[in-house]
């Protein structure tokens, strides 16, 4: 059953209903011919399915019956593997391998042919075809001159997830490095497989992540991934520390705020119902407007006028960051447009990199109908019909190619290709030449010249080639010249289309506005971009204009202004402080008072920031003035939440059949966070204690 669940839940397919056609066809090929020999015999059927009885099996009557229909379908890989099961069953192992063999031969090209054999094989614990199988989905993949097997790896990596719940490790490397080597871009996977080596094989791990760096700047399709990733990664860490920066300076400055705000209320009222309805006044906007970006920007311009110099600028700061990462939202937007699987670029892409299937072909009609002058639909059919074998269509269509893209080698070498299998070697000489004409830097093109002049029998010169061949790509001719088989897909190098026209491609779609974090905040980017750089005026302009803003009473340093405030003594205090002193008449009483009203006042802000820092680390360092100690742990926090909800706010999930989290990964970075609350804690208990000593 696992063949069907992967094949009919696999999303990266969903170009169409009619994407599914060929290997719908085989799959269903490959089912009738398993389901004919499997009940060919129908005691013998129950024997298979484990629930007959082996000792009454007449061997002779079953194998003549075998025997004969082999004759009649000679492709029917499992009628092979039934005798083979047979002579298994009556302990004739020699004879049993020699079917097994067979079957493994007759599955010829047909992907799930080999899909069900594999399955068989594994449910007896057959392990020599077992691996024989996995082999065999790598072979035909060099066959068909595919870049990727996309349904093949999700199913391989099926098989990895299902070692994973049955505790089998040797399962789980095998099948996720197969399903790696059949779809190498697939971020998904290549992770799952980095992850296990990190965790088993530490050694391997640093290579392993070194070739998915390295497959990230050779693919157009997994750089859009990075693009995608590396932009929502960015924009949480900037948009928690922001809100960190926001909160920190609304809690710190709003008593300034308040004490401001009374001067609006008549002064016949006593003073604790004046402040308890500014207070309400204020704080109503705040809790209608949570949890929606209106309560940050509310929060973000009431203390404008109170902050310091170096609080200002640290807000400055991270706004500036935040438009520049929002102006680069015009090339996530488009990214993640592009990585929808019916989008211009995906449909290149997969037609490109997969093996030869008529349903391609007619997408590349259909991008030739709708964009004539374009060179890559002529390009990619031509690379789809010399895959498939057809070389004179291919070598028409890389004609038209040429026509419409003159200045692309990619044309001259790959045209070159399909001269070499027509047997015109002075004529793929030629183009191979002209594809070094205008690209001298393609290793490809010296690869190919060199094997033709082999056939010239001109080995200088293709001695010459291979070498600088090597010179310029090192791994690709290494690896091309130990799998190279002389035969079509295998024994020259096709190049894809030039990066420059998936660019375009991209850039000329239209950018998808429903995603993080745009969906979430209500605005696309332009809109966005612009309101932060109101904010980044507003933010120089408004402290301009109002200075000194900032007044303390001098003995609990409450916040004071006109409102709030009382000439004691030729000092101006708070009301609440006027209270206290006005009614002792005892200087030295009142000199005592004074230093408790300040000892108090001091034991509350140590109070305040510690309970603040509960919230948020670093918001209590910054009710304290200390900046960068609070910076430091507010961006730590931000980091270990981005990692945490990455995955959850990027939704690529059409796209990528991503691994389950990881509960070893929650617990780790959940571990971090009580660490980095830890250390935060400490911090302002020993910054409250050397403040108290003082």
């Amino acid at each position: 059953m696992l063949i069907f669940s992967f094949l009919f839940s696999y999303p990266g397919q969903a170009l169409a209903t009619e994407s599914f056609l060929d290997y719908d066809r085989e799959l269903a090929e490959a089912t009738k011919e398993k389901e004919y020999a499997f009940r060919l015999v129908p005691e013998y059927h129950k024997v298979l399915t484990g629930k007959g009885y082996v000792p009454s099996l007449h061997f002779r009557s079953i194998r003549w019956k075998y025997t004969y229909a082999i004759r009649q379908y000679p492709n029917n890989p499992f009628l092979p593997y039934c005798v083979g099961e047979l002579y298994r069953y009556g302990n004739k192992y020699e004879d049993a391998v020699k079917f097994y063999d067979s079957a493994v031969e007759r599955a010829g090209p047909n992907l799930f042919k080999h899909t069900l054999l594999l399955d068989l094989f594994s449910k007896r614990k057959l392990l020599q075809w077992q691996r024989k199988e996995e082999g065999q989905f790598l072979e035909l993949k060099k066959d068909f001159g595919a870049r990727s097997l996309p349904i093949m790896s999700t199913y391989f990596f099926a098989r990895a997830r299902k070692s994973v719940k049955e505790g089998i490790d040797n399962g789980i490397e095998n099948n996720v490095r197969i399903a790696r080597e059949l779809d190498p871009y697939n971020p998904a996977v290549q992770l799952f497989y980095i992850r296990f080596l990190l965790l088993h094989k530490r050694f391997e791990f640093f290579d392993e992540a070194f070739r998915f760096l390295h497959t990230i700047f050779i693919d157009f399709q997994m750089r859009l991934y990075a693009v995608v990733f590396l932009f929502n990664f960015l924009f949480l860490i900037l948009i928690i520390v922001l809100s960190g920066f926001i909160i920190a300076h609304f809690v710190k400055y709003f008593p300034f705020i308040v004490s401001k705000a009374l001067i609006i209320t008549p002064r016949r009222i006593p003073m604790n119902i004046r402040y308890f309805f500014i207070i309400t006044i204020l704080i109503i906007p705040l809790i209608w407007t949570i949890p929606s970006i209106y309560a940050l920007v509310y929060m973000l311009i009431l203390p404008i006028a109170f902050r310091e110099r170096k609080e200002k600028w640290s807000i400055q700061f991270l706004i500036l960051l935040l438009f520049i990462m929002s102006l680069l939202g015009y090339v996530q937007t488009k990214a993640y447009s592009a990585l929808d699987p019916t989008s211009k670029v995906m449909l290149k892409e997969r037609i490109q990199k997969s093996r030869y299937e008529p349903y391609l072909v007619s997408k590349c009609d259909d991008l030739i109908k709708k964009y004539p002058k374009d060179f890559s639909g002529h390009f990619l059919k031509a690379l789809q019909l010399k895959r498939g074998g057809f070389l004179e269509e291919s070598e028409e269509n890389y004609r038209k190619a040429i026509e419409y893209g003159t200045a692309y080698p990619q044309n001259y070498n790959n045209l070159g290709n399909v001269l070499f299998w027509k047997g015109e070697i002075d004529n793929s000489i030629e183009y191979y030449s002209l594809a070094m004409q205008y690209d001298p830097q393609i290793a490809a093109a010296h690869y190919n010249i060199a094997q033709a002049y082999v056939r010239k029998l001109v080995f200088d010169k293709s001695s010459q080639h291979m070498k600088i061949a090597s010179q310029l790509d090192f791994d690709l001719i290494s690896k091309k010249n130990k799998e190279a088989i002389e035969k079509n897909n295998r024994f020259l190098l096709d190049m894809m289309l030039p990066y420059e026209t998936l660019w375009t491609d991209l850039l000329s779609s239209e950018s998808d506005n429903d995603v993080f974090p745009w969906k979430f905040i209500g605005l696309n980017y332009r809109i966005f971009s612009i309101l932060l750089l109101c904010f980044f005026a507003i933010n120089i302009i408004i402290p301009r204009l109002f200075k000194n803003n900032r007044m303390r009473c001098p003995f609990c340093f409450s916040p004071i202004s006109r409102a709030n405030s009382m000439l004691f003594d030729k000092e101006t205090i708070c009301w609440r402080c006027y209270k206290k002193l006005n009614k002792i008449h005892s200087l030295d009483v009142q000199e005592r008072l004074k230093d408790k009203i300040e000892m108090d006042a001091k034991q509350r802000v140590s109070y305040t920031s510690t309970f603040w820092g509960l919230f948020i680390p670093g918001i209590g360092h910054f009710q304290l003035g200390r900046i960068r100690s609070g910076s430091m742990f507010l961006l730590v926090f931000a980091v270990l939440c981005s990692l945490l909800v990455i995955n959850t706010v990027t939704e690529l999930s059409q796209n990528l059949v991503f691994p389950g989290q990881s509960n070893l990964k929650f617990y780790i970075i959940l571990a971090l966070i009580v660490v980095n609350y830890l250390f935060s804690l400490l911090s302002l208990f020993s910054i409250n204690y050397e403040d108290g000593k003082q």
